[in-house]
């Protein structure tokens, strides 16, 4: 069991599976952050211009850091875009000595085992 999953409406933490207001009057994106970070709930993922993710309509939250699940605890395999920090996921068709993503909000193709030894 991995930490509770949460969304943000207006000044509030909901539940994400449930929709139950968990905590309410936090006014700002660092009260939120530090509200989830102390009580072991976890945000969806978002980009670099704060749009979630989103997979078959369902919020992507990230878990352990490289562990990435649905809101309904189905674990999936994708990796962040470094260009835009969208949700990039395998090509349909995979090569022999390649892990090609794509990402689906920019296009961008790379491959994540190569980009982390450039790094």
């Amino acid at each position: 069991m991995g930490p509770r999953k949460v969304i943000v409406k207006d000044d509030a933490i909901y539940d994400a599976k449930t929709g139950v207001l968990i905590k309410d009057g936090l006014t700002t994106r660092e009260a939120v952050e530090q509200y989830v970070d102390h009580h072991y709930m976890v945000l969806p993922v978002v980009d670099k211009a704060g749009r979630p993710w989103l997979l078959d309509g369902q919020l992507v939250f990230c878990l352990h850091g490289t562990q990435y699940e649905t809101v309904n605890d189905d674990v999936i395999h994708v990796v962040p875009c470094p260009d835009c920090g969208g949700m990039a996921i395998r090509d349909e068709e995979p090569l022999v000595d390649t892990e090609c993503v794509r990402c689906t909000q920019c296009g961008h193709e790379f491959d994540p085992r190569l980009e982390m030894m450039e790094s």
